[in-house]
């Protein structure tokens, strides 16, 4: 005889898709539960008629008791196990709730491949913020897909969303199920955020936190050094720039030289000449490494009242560095000057005007002539510069000189003013790395971060 337990079996047959076979396999366990239900309470109905028929013929025949022989197990066991039945039911609604929320998760998982290549697309398209929505939803549905959660952090920063990308990357850096490589993959991307949104202590702390690390050690040092350039904390880059020297090989001469004269030129301007003479001793290591070294330390020498070496320096960097005449020819001149040689000024500024002729020599050296020889041999020079060197510097240079010697000129007021003004386009500094544009010229670009990357030549005296 079949069993109702079978039948029910034998009526779900399953060949359909897969949607027909998880309605079948439902409609299955809801029927093969109703039927256990229903067995169990025929099961105990029976059990009960039994005992009952059995104890009516013991008090017929009258026996108080049913013999010992007659109960394999003791009574408490049989009766527990009739109320063991009763659960059954409980049992299978448990299993039947499980089931349905495995089946939940298990759908949600399915959905992450679907929504990830959805992602994919929308960023292809241009659509970053669908495409963010899209990677936020997988990373919800699926905590353990680390290497996403990163990628979408640097979206979050790249689009500006600062406050986001910290919330993410540090929320992946605080999981306990982390491994060591992966919460260190985390604290860099955390200290990125903190520097790309201008928190730089937070991001100095963080770097640090890192140079601990042994594989990120050389990379969290650099990343310090720009920190400690931007925050114009000379002394720390500098013991960085060493560092980085010693443990990678590198070589940081250029910036240290920088570093020192900066510390310097701070020195300087707060009047603590005791300092700068003891930074300039930690300079001269460094003496050929740049022509700003040798330019400080002459700055420093005529501060201190030691012309004669403050002229020796400026001559060399003259002669090393022939292109940064146009920093020093005023300073080395009037140094000559206050000497007593006038004539040796003279012959200087003409021989270096001669061979640059660059906007800043000529200013120089028509001011000073026209100071002490007049203006009128400063026009005639000034002339003879534009015949040679048919510019817009050299036009202006004479310009300017005739508007000392004749203020009240209303032409001459009238071009010279037009050309200071049209002026300020071709009169910059650009740097050769990035092409940054400085109205002044600077020995670290803002732009691009890079020392000693200006000419010190003018864009219209290139």
């Amino acid at each position: 005889m079949i069993s109702a337990r079978e039948e029910i079996w034998n009526s779900q047959q399953v060949d359909g898709d897969i949607e027909s076979q998880e309605q079948n396999g439902a409609k299955f366990n809801i029927e093969l539960r109703a039927v256990c239900l229903s067995e169990a309470k025929v099961l105990v109905r029976l059990v009960k008629q039994f005992y009952q028929e059995k104890f009516k013929q013991n008090k017929q025949s009258g026996v108080k008791s049913l013999p010992q022989s007659f109960f394999p197990v003791p009574r408490s066991i049989m009766e527990f196990d009739l109320w063991y039945l009763v659960f059954v039911p409980v049992l299978f609604f448990a299993g039947w709730w499980c089931r349905g929320f495995d089946q939940k998760q298990r759908g949600e998982s399915e959905k992450v491949p679907e929504i990830t290549t959805k992602g994919l697309a929308l960023l292809l398209d241009g659509e970053s913020d669908k495409a963010i929505d899209a990677f936020i939803e997988v990373v919800r549905v699926d905590p353990e897909l680390t290497e996403l959660e990163r990628v979408l952090g640097n979206m979050l920063r790249s689009r500006g969303e600062f406050e986001r990308a910290v919330r993410l990357h540090r929320h992946l850096y605080n999981r306990a199920d982390l491994s060591d490589e992966e919460r260190a993959l985390a604290l860099k991307e955390l200290a990125q955020d903190f520097l790309a949104a201008g928190f730089f202590d937070r991001a100095e702390a963080a770097y640090r936190k890192l140079s601990s690390v042994p594989s990120e050690h050389l990379y969290a040092l650099r990343q310090l050094l720009s920190i400690y350039v931007i925050e114009h904390e000379w002394a720390a880059a500098t013991e960085t720039a060493r560092l980085l020297e010693t443990q990678a090989g590198e070589t940081h001469s250029l910036e240290i030289a920088h570093f020192y004269c900066e510390r310097i030129d701070q020195a300087l301007r707060a009047k603590r000449s005791e300092d700068a003479r003891l930074l300039v001793e930690q300079l001269m290591k460094y003496a050929d490494a740049t022509p700003r070294a040798q330019m400080t330390i002459a700055k420093v020498a005529e501060a201190a009242g030691a012309t004669t070496e403050a002229v020796r320096w400026w001559r060399r960097v003259i002669e090393k560095n022939p292109d940064y005449a146009p920093l020093v020819i005023g300073k080395l001149a009037d140094a000559m000057n206050e000497q007593g040689d006038r004539a040796g000024a003279l012959k200087l500024l003409l021989d270096t005007t001669e061979r640059l002729s660059t906007a800043d020599v000529m200013e120089a050296t028509l001011s000073r002539i026209a100071a002490w020889q007049g203006i009128g041999a400063a026009e005639t020079l000034a002339q003879s510069l534009l015949e040679k060197h048919p510019t817009l510097s050299a036009y202006n240079a004479l310009l300017q000189i005739r508007l000392k010697g004749n203020p009240d000129d209303p032409m001459t007021k009238l071009v010279a003013g037009l050309m200071e003004k049209n002026g300020r386009k071709w009169s910059r500094f650009q740097c050769r790395k990035c092409g940054f544009l400085a109205s002044s010229f600077s020995w670290h670009c803002l732009g691009c971060g890079a020392w000693e990357s200006f000419s010190p030549k003018r864009v219209a005296d290139r």
